[in-house]
């Protein structure tokens, strides 16, 4: 296979994860030629932490409405960009 996956591995994995291999193996290509390829998993990661407290803040009026529905799109777009 051009991507170099383990043709010996294949009964093994299901689409899922061949789909998962693919991905990363295009983004290492793009960060072989110097290109800034972000981590979607890690900074979903981030936004994930942060939810409890930015959930606290909101209910404690600390956080304006804005901001929090700009937070909430911003995970909801990270949890979409996994799912794909």
């Amino acid at each position: 296979m051009s991507r170099g996956f383990p043709l010996s591995e294949i009964d093994a994995w299901n689409t899922g994860d061949l789909i998962d291999w693919a991905k990363e193996h295009d983004r290492g290509i793009l960060r072989a030629r110097g290109e800034d390829v972000p981590d979607n998993y890690e900074q979903y990661q981030k936004l994930k932490a942060m939810e409890p407290e930015i959930e606290r803040m909101h209910d404690a009026g600390q956080i304006r409405e804005a901001k929090y529905k700009s937070y909430k799109q911003a995970l909801a777009t990270c949890e979409k960009q996994l799912r794909e």
